[in-house]
């Protein structure tokens, strides 16, 4: 079954170079392939969305803020980047 999508015409250079560029022979081909890849990004934040709602609503259920939890959250980023600047690699020799 196909149906007919109107684009406006002002995108049609920009659908054109791009399918080119990706290597799609038919601009019609890359436009499914635009709009598969979108669905899927879609679906995928729709996963990530429950899953931080389901940590939001456990962290509040222990009396954790989400303030605290950020702050945390920093603490750790610090403390990783203390950690990787004191190390140190030996130069490679080729």
């Amino acid at each position: 079954m196909a149906t007919v999508i109107s684009i406006p015409d002002q995108l049609f250079p920009r659908i054109f170079a791009a399918a080119k560029k990706k290597g799609f022979a038919k601009p019609d081909d890359f436009a499914m392939h635009l709009i598969e890849e979108k669905l899927l990004e879609m679906e995928d934040q729709e996963k990530i969305f429950g899953i931080t709602d389901k940590v939001r609503t456990a962290l509040e259920a222990k009396g954790t803020s989400a303030e605290e939890t950020l702050a945390d959250f920093e603490k750790f980023r610090e403390h990783l980047e203390i950690v990787r600047g004191s190390r140190t690699c030996a130069p490679i020799h080729l």
